[in-house]
């Protein structure tokens, strides 16, 4: 391949490449060429991308302190917004977007040689007279500060060998151009007027033709591609074989997975080297990797308050601080704890401060100090070079990008970072200060513009757009895709020139039948870039039926079966009665030192889903806290069982409950509520604040509706209130905390359980109890048992469901309570055992939350 490759570079000659992609290839082969031809040593070929060489020549200029100053793209967006923003003062206008396709136009308009006086006079509606004016403005500002973008960097390097100040090369050899633009054109014109041998490299490695393969959709597609390489890899390992897929840049992510699956069935489960045997063209954009997002969000808590969503990934992330995530772990389900807000650096460690209970929760603390003097001592304005600066210093201190070893990707990512921050430093040019939200703000526009894809070494397949194959060379090629939908692709003519304008010169898309030579050049160019090629498209896209594309028509194509496709992987698991082996595992019994956690819950469980129980009981699994906008239903009822503790700590009586009169119960009341609340408003933030309040006043009313209730009963006293007891119930251990007992006549007690939220029933239509919680704490108490209660809390009413001697006459107690706290015994018993039964009948909505590890839909599946 490339035989025109060591011819090209003899005599000091270069090599232009129309990406920098090719230009890796080139010099690759290079050296692959040199070393077969018996080479130990070479000099280094002159093999760079276009807009490196314009660079590099200009830069030999004998006069180089003439030359106006170049600015990179960042720079230049920044003097696009600002002349937009002076002819534009409509706040909804997206001048981000309006700059980025003013760029567009700006740089088209220049390799087309198309005067700006020609786009004014063309120019018919508001937004193409806008471009006008602020283009021209734009010029202004780089002709009065002798600044030159991308753009004029051609016309340049014109005007240098014109004055003779640069030397000219003896050969360049273009290759990978699908279009030579007017503008390089003229340089070529140039380049050969001044002696240098300009010539165009082939690409042609056969004389088009190839194979036609049709599949059912795209997914089916990609597989069955990823088979065809590896059926060519097991042939041979060194072969150049690539595949083509239009559109890659829209998911380049999940088309590269869909190769694997063909390529390297069970991939998934290989180690970190499988993830490089695809060398993918178009890369993500730079804000989009976990590590860059983790940093830019740890910046932004510079400038701004961040959610509780926000500061979970921050404790989460392995990215910051040190390695370990014990203590930072119990730290984050303490925030979950916490009602949503805006948390400031200094906020959050004023709450989490007296959490530190392990190493590495000290040490994330501990930065999150460093983090929040850092904003208290925020300039209100610097240098973009300094902000750069910060921001590093910064997240250094927070120990980005964690303490691990970094592996190749990894550390290119890093390095592309910091390439960033030099380019955020180098703003200083156009904008000598900024306030820190500003900088922040421009980081992360830079970071979403910026793609980034990792050089990988060792790929055994490439995957390209059409567009990143121009003027390579491969063993094997797969062209995907090819229906009439997606060739010709649509066309994007520029929308700030006129259109006429625009065909007058000749420029892309201007058209409809240049899209479409376009689309033919490159797909001529496609199918002679290998001996043959092979071709596919799908049958279906989108429920939508396709054809292939006509373009193909005056190529020597035969349609053909083409590999089957391997499906899913993972779809030889479906049926695992025939793979899996039923091992015998049986649960230890309870041992004598167990605690049972989770209190009356694991017993409630253990009647309705033995697995549960042992998963939450045995095992102390927790369902992890949604962290939900506003007062969470969980904190709510939080407070209120907190306060409704607090009423009633001094265990009065019904005597003097009834005796208190309207101040007495105000004031009782706003104490409870007070020191309920105390916690929780400490660090809330204006809107946690107002809703804090509004519960405040539902809360203490409903503390008086619980008063008024109880001043209504027959005579008690309460015994105890969020009483916490260590309690053995049939040869296990639990913890329990009932929250309320209530002495009545006799010595004997009553159980009650505030339920908030809507009312419960107590007993079930049949006369025995819906929940064991209560029946629980009754096996508990040594002392008789009267009656057992649930007290429903809720704005619409306040009331007590009970059962029990004084509550329920015609029921006979001293019956009923023995048979159901021997159903209480019976579930303990069945925990000691070690029973995992799993309720096979439960729904899908009750199973979910521990499908996983129940399996039960392979299990209703087998049975």
């Amino acid at each position: 391949m490339y035989d025109w490759l060591t011819d090209a570079l003899q005599d000091s000659s270069h090599v232009l490449t129309a990406s920098r992609r090719l230009a890796r290839v080139l010099q690759l082969e290079y050296g692959a060429q040199q070393v077969a031809a018996g080479e130990s040593a070479w000099r280094s070929p002159s093999i760079m991308s276009w807009p490196n060489w314009l660079m590099q020549i200009i830069a030999t200029s004998k006069d180089p302190q003439s030359l106006p100053t170049r600015i990179n793209v960042h720079q230049s967006r920044i003097l696009w917004e600002r002349c937009l923003r002076r002819e534009v003062n409509d706040p909804l206008l997206n001048i981000a977007l309006l700059a980025r396709q003013s760029m567009e136009s700006w740089s088209r308009i220049h390799e087309w040689s198309v005067p700006l006086g020609d786009c004014a006079e063309a120019a018919q509606g508001k937004d193409r007279r806008l471009f006008v004016q602020v283009a021209r403005n734009y010029q202004s500002i780089l002709d009065r500060e002798n600044w030159i973008d991308a753009a004029g960097l051609p016309r340049l390097l014109v005007q240098l060998m014109h004055e003779h100040s640069v030397a000219v090369p003896p050969k360049v050899t273009l290759a990978g151009f699908d279009r030579i633009v007017p503008q390089v054109d003229l340089l070529l014109d140039v380049l050969r007027n001044a002696g240098c041998d300009v010539v165009i490299a082939s690409n042609t490695q056969a004389p088009g033709s190839g194979i036609l393969h049709r599949y059912e959709n795209t997914d089916a597609e990609l597989r069955a591609a990823g088979a065809w390489a590896r059926s060519k890899l097991d042939q041979s390992g060194e072969q150049c074989i690539a595949i083509i897929v239009p559109g890659l840049e829209q998911d380049a992510p999940r088309y590269a997975r869909l190769l694997k699956e063909g390529l390297l069935p069970g991939w998934q489960c290989g180690d970190a080297r499988y993830d490089g045997v695809v060398n993918v063209s178009y890369g993500r954009n730079l804000a989009a990797y976990p590590a860059i997002s983790i940093a830019t969000l740890a910046l932004r808590w510079l400038c701004k308050d961040l959610s509780t969503s926000e500061v979970s990934l921050l404790l989460r992330s392995p990215m910051l601080g040190q390695s370990g995530d014990d203590g930072r772990s119990r730290l984050e389900l303490r925030l979950r704890q916490s009602p949503d807000r805006l948390w400031s650096p200094a906020m959050l460690l004023a709450e989490l401060n007296r959490r530190r209970d392990s190493p590495n929760a000290n040490d994330w603390l501990e930065r999150l100090r460093a983090l929040s003097d850092c904003r208290s001592g925020l300039p209100q304005r610097n240098s973009p070079s300094a902000w750069a600066a910060l921001f590093d210093a910064l997240l250094d201190t927070l120990g980005w990008p964690g303490s691990g070893s970094l592996n190749s990707h990894e550390f290119q990512l890093i390095n592309r970072w910091r390439e960033l921050l030099n380019d955020l430093a180098r703003l200083e040019l156009v904008t000598p200060a900024m306030t820190s939200a500003e900088a922040l703000g421009r980081l992360l526009t830079m970071a979403k513009e910026t793609v980034f894809q990792p050089e990988a070494a060792g790929a055994l397949v490439h995957l390209l757009g059409p567009l990143e194959a121009a003027g390579m060379q491969f063993d094997q090629l797969w062209v995907a895709g090819l229906s009439a939908s997606d060739w010709p692709p649509a066309g994007r003519p520029l929308a700030l020139v006129s259109r006429d304008l625009q065909r007058r010169h000749g420029m892309p898309d201007a058209d409809p039948q240049d899209t479409l030579d376009y689309a033919h050049r490159v797909i001529s160019r496609l199918i002679s870039s290998s001996p043959q090629t092979v071709c596919s498209y799908p049958r279906t896209d989108n429920n939508a039926e396709q054809t292939v594309t006509a373009l193909l028509a005056e190529f020597d194509i035969e349609a053909t079966a083409g590999p089957e496709d391997p499906l899913w992987h993972a779809s030889q698991w479906v049926n695992a009665a025939t793979v899996a082996t039923v091992t015998s595992d049986p649960v230890p019994p309870v041992s004598d030192d167990e605690t049972i956690a989770g209190g009356a819950a694991t017993i409630q469980r253990q009647l309705t889903d033995p697995f549960s129980a042992f998963v939450f009981g045995r095992l102390g699994v927790r369902a992890l806290s949604a962290i939900t906008a506003g007062l969470a239903p969980g904190i709510r009822g939080n407070l209120i069982h907190s306060a409704l503790h607090r009423l009633y700590t001094d265990l009065p009586d019904s005597h003097a409950i009834a005796g208190w009169n309207e101040k007495d119960i105000n004031d009782r009341v706003q104490s409870a509520v007070a020191a309920s609340f105390h916690q929780l408003e400490r660090n809330a933030d204006p809107v946690l604040q107002y809703l804090l309040m509004l519960e405040r006043r539902r809360v203490g009313e409903l503390l008086k509706g619980v008063i008024a209730m109880d001043a209504a009963r027959e005579t008690f006293e309460i015994a105890s209130v969020e009483n916490a007891v260590d309690a053995e119930i049939n040869g296990i251990r639990l913890h329990l905390r009932y929250d309320r007992v209530d002495r009545v006549d006799g010595g004997q007690v009553v159980v009650l359980d505030y339920k908030t939220g809507a009312p419960k029933r107590l007993l079930d239509r049949n006369g025995d109890p819906k929940e064991m919680q209560l029946l629980t704490y009754a096996c508990a108490i040594s002392d008789p048992i009267a009656g057992i209660g649930l007290v429903n809390i809720d704005t619409r009413n306040i009331a007590i469901d009970a059962v029990g001697r004084t509550f329920t006459p015609d029921l006979d107690w001293d019956a009923a309570l023995p048979r159901w706290l021997e159903r209480v015994r019976n579930a303990a018993g069945e925990i000691r055992n070690g029973d995992v039964r799993i309720n096979a009948w439960q729904t899908t909505k009750d199973a979910r939350p521990l499908s996983l590890l129940s399996r039960i839909g392979e299990l209703r599946r087998d049975a």
